[in-house]
C-alpha cells in the first residue's frame, strides 16, 4: 500500500475486513471495463486509513461527456462506462457493506 494520488474517476471505502477480496474483487471487474482500482494509504489526523482509488481508463480521463462539441463517440463511450462503474459499485456495495 502506497500514498499516491486520488482516483480520476472516484475513491471507494475499503472494508475493514475481507480488504483483499475486494480488492482482488474490484481490480477484476473494473479490468473487464478498462478501469483501474489502486490501493492507497491516506494520512489522516488519527492515522493513516486505505481506500480503493478507481481511474478512468486513459482515453476517457479528459473527455468531457456533457460538452458534444468534442468526440460525440468519446463522449458517448464515457457516459456508457459511467453506467458500468456505477453496475460495479452497486455491486460492491451489495458484496462488502457488512464488511465497511
Amino acid at each position: 500500500m502506497n500514498y499516491h494520488r486520488l482516483g480520476s474517476y472516484t475513491t471507494f471505502d475499503c472494508p475493514t475486513r475481507k480488504l483483499g477480496v475486494a480488492l482482488a474483487w474490484l481490480q477484476t471487474e473494473f479490468k473487464k471495463i478498462g478501469g483501474n482500482v489502486r490501493l492507497i494509504k491516506n494520512q489522516h489526523d488519527f492515522g493513516a486509513y486505505p481506500s480503493f482509488e478507481i481511474d478512468y481508463p486513459e482515453h476517457l480521463e479528459l473527455v468531457n461527456e456533457d460538452d458534444y462539441l468534442e468526440d460525440k463517440e468519446l463522449a458517448q463511450e464515457k457516459v456508457d462506462w459511467h453506467e458500468d462503474a456505477n453496475e460495479i459499485e452497486e455491486e460492491y456495495n451489495k458484496k462488502f457493506s457488512n464488511y465497511l
